[in-house]
């Protein structure tokens, strides 16, 4: 009876190993030179491949984390998750020591199967970004893109929450919340007011300058103290992570990858 559990258990493990090796063998090779957005399926332009590495590089430059956008034909029968993991470990993404890697995994909807994607979060990101946010963003900014065809619409969609919440500008649970929402809706209201507050004293400015006043009337106060106010409401908020929520800034080319770290943390979806 001893020796047919063992025999069983030996069994478990070998065929374990296997299946391990096997997926091992179809993980792509890691790029040469590195990238970050490797689109093996052909769903981004050249353009957009290279919007996103750019903005990604300047990410990693200014907050050490590191997001791989991954596109695959097929998963060749392999689970997403476990693609997305092994590509993480194998290729290291994430910084040494840190493992502040998130892996994003595409395999697009083609006419005899379905679509899926995974976001797989290294060990250091796993609080930041767990994985019930995960499963959002992919829900509701990821698939309703997908769905229409826009894989660069919907990434986009993705990292910039994902930035957001790795870099700590925004918290899990004002995202699940929709906290970040309301915040984005009263900004923009702000910003509005200051546009309008800035063309009703540029025309003042104007007015005032054509009937004869000189430069230190209320046209160009006004002027001022509206262009005042855009400058902060345009840089509130951006002093610790430039380009991670909004925007981009430019960077030199990325240095290589150097984590690894990725256990279960994320989620994914099909459609």
């Amino acid at each position: 009876m001893k020796s047919n559990v063992w025999t069983a258990v030996l069994s478990c493990v070998v065929w374990t190993g296997l299946a391990v090796g096997a997926l091992q063998a179809q993980v792509p090779a890691r790029p040469v030179p590195p990238r970050l957005v490797n689109d093996r399926a052909g769903v981004f332009t050249v353009t957009q491949r290279q919007t996103m590495e750019w903005e990604l590089v300047a990410f990693n430059d200014s907050t050490s984390n590191q997001i791989a956008v991954v596109t695959l034909p097929s998963l060749n029968g392999y689970a997403a998750a476990d693609m997305a993991y092994e590509i993480g470990k194998q290729w290291g993404v994430g910084q040494a020591g840190f493992d502040n890697g998130i892996v994003v995994l595409i395999k697009p909807k083609r006419a005899d199967e379905g679509g899926e994607v995974f976001i797989a979060t290294g060990y250091g990101l796993e609080g930041a970004i767990p994985d019930a946010v995960c499963k959002r963003i992919i829900e509701d900014e990821m698939i309703p893109h997908f769905r229409e065809d826009d894989y660069y619409g919907g990434t986009q969609a993705a990292l910039k929450v994902l930035k957001a919440l790795a870099s700590g500008e925004i918290k899990a649970d004002r995202y699940l919340d929709d906290g970040e929402l309301a915040a984005i809706v009263v900004a923009g209201c702000l910003l509005l007011f200051a546009f309008l507050l800035f063309i009703v004293a540029l025309v003042r400015a104007h007015k005032h300058n054509k009937d004869g006043f000189n430069g230190g009337g209320d046209g160009d106060g006004g002027l001022g103290a509206a262009m005042g106010l855009l400058w902060l409401l345009s840089h509130s908020g951006n002093s610790s992570h430039s380009g991670s929520w909004g925007g981009f800034s430019g960077g030199g080319g990325f240095g290589g990858f150097g984590g690894g770290g990725f256990g279960g943390g994320g989620a994914g979806g099909r459609w």
